[in-house]
């Protein structure tokens, strides 16, 4: 974010934001129902918190075995080019397991 003031710019920094704190995509809050299927056919069912074009971030509302590395298939109900007849999962690789969330990438 830039302000002008007394004609000069002067580059200020919201909250959380910082330079190390730049997002690449814009994130947008959308609470769905998350299926993840593990590589070892494991599924762990969840929602979703938020969703960007790089990737996803669920609740860990379960103990999972998965770790910073795996990757997944994931079903996301009710977008990303769902169609009636078919569950459509889409490949991606854990980037983050915290106590509360999963962050996910597309791959």
């Amino acid at each position: 974010m830039r302000i002008e003031q007394d004609g000069k710019s002067k580059k200020i920094s919201i909250k959380g934001q910082g330079p190390s704190d730049a997002r690449r995509f814009f994130r947008v809050a959308i609470h769905l129902p998350v299926a993840i299927r593990q590589q070892n056919s494991d599924v762990l069912i969840s929602e979703s918190v938020d969703i960007s074009e790089g990737g996803l971030l669920v609740k860990n509302n379960q103990v999972s075995k998965l770790k910073k590395g795996d990757t997944v298939k994931v079903h996301i109900e009710g977008i990303l080019g769902e169609d009636q007849d078919h569950m459509v999962l889409h490949p991606m690789r854990v980037i983050r397991v915290e106590e509360d969330h999963i962050a996910l990438e597309f791959v």
